[in-house]
């Protein structure tokens, strides 16, 4: 497993567009996607569990990746958080 902390910089947050293509990237992925928020986790590839977070704008997240594709997952995601737009 490997992880990353990551500041969502979109001042906006994780709202539903952003949550929407940040959803269907962690989709192209076989491992396994876990974002946290504070003491709250969800599965990466649920938009709704992803919105359930309330991730406001340029809050730290942790994203978690565990399997095959696992480094590639984590450099493109965190890539993808960090760089949100509306």
């Amino acid at each position: 497993m490997v992880q990353n902390t990551i500041t969502i910089a979109n001042a906006t947050g994780l709202h539903t567009r952003p949550a929407k293509r940040i959803v269907a990237k962690a989709k192209e992925y076989e491992s396994t996607l876990t974002l946290t928020f504070g003491e709250k986790q969800a599965d990466l590839k649920s938009l709704l569990k992803v919105m359930k977070l309330g991730i406001t704008g340029r809050k730290e997240v942790t994203l978690s990746c565990q399997g095959p594709d696992e480094e590639t997952a984590l450099a493109e995601l965190t890539h993808a958080l960090e760089h949100l737009e509306d």
